[in-house]
């Protein structure tokens, strides 16, 4: 106010004299509440029409307030409780992750992976399984023949040298066994057939 001549400030304090004092919060949220031909007919309109400070006050509770989620809060805490979980787990079961794709699939049964259809060679069968057992034994069959009988711990097994001949139909299974012996599953038959030889 130091910059402004006589004259300004004789015209700033008059209006301040003629607005008078502001109205109370209350006033202030009733008029910021009403519609626009509602706020002309306020007792409290023509202070407010001219002092800013009211209008800064109006323009403020007009704003919407920000909050923040608290639900964002709680993920470090629940991270960790997880981490913390997994690794217990973890110690509990050997230390180790296994992938579940190199020993078992999803599914109800054994399935047979090769040799399938019509192939140039057999050199191994393999099978993925749903369940773990101690050992797997392959049978292969000509008709109602056994041609070959193999057995492994794992999901594949090495096929006999020069036992299969071209063009005749060969089926296979995989029984899954466990420690006394017995069948647990059995894959459905796969049928291979060697080519021709030209």
């Amino acid at each position: 106010m130091d910059e402004l001549t006589p004259d300004q400030r004789e015209a700033i304090g008059a209006l301040q004299a003629s607005r008078g004092p502001c109205p109370s919060a209350e006033t202030l949220v009733e008029y910021g509440s009403l519609s626009t031909d509602d706020r002309a007919r306020h007792p409290a309109h023509d202070h407010i029409s001219i002092c800013s400070r009211c209008q800064l006050v109006l323009l403020h509770t007009a704003e919407p307030i920000v909050t923040t989620s608290s639900h964002w809060r709680w993920a470090i805490p629940i991270a960790a409780i997880l981490v913390v979980a997994l690794g217990v787990t973890l110690l509990q079961k050997g230390g180790t992750f296994k992938n579940p794709s190199v020993e078992t699939i999803r599914g109800s049964e054994i399935q047979a992976v090769a040799p399938i259809g019509s192939i140039d060679t057999v050199t191994e069968f393999s099978w993925q399984s749903p369940i773990r057992a101690d050992r797997y034994r392959v049978r292969v069959t000509r008709g109602t023949d056994t041609v070959f009988v193999g057995e492994g711990a794992g999901l594949r097994i090495d096929a006999p040298v020069g036992l299969f001949e071209p063009g005749v139909e060969y089926r296979w299974t995989v029984d899954a066994i466990d420690r006394e012996g017995d069948v647990r599953m059995t894959s459905p038959p796969q049928v291979f057939t060697l080519s021709r030889r030209k």
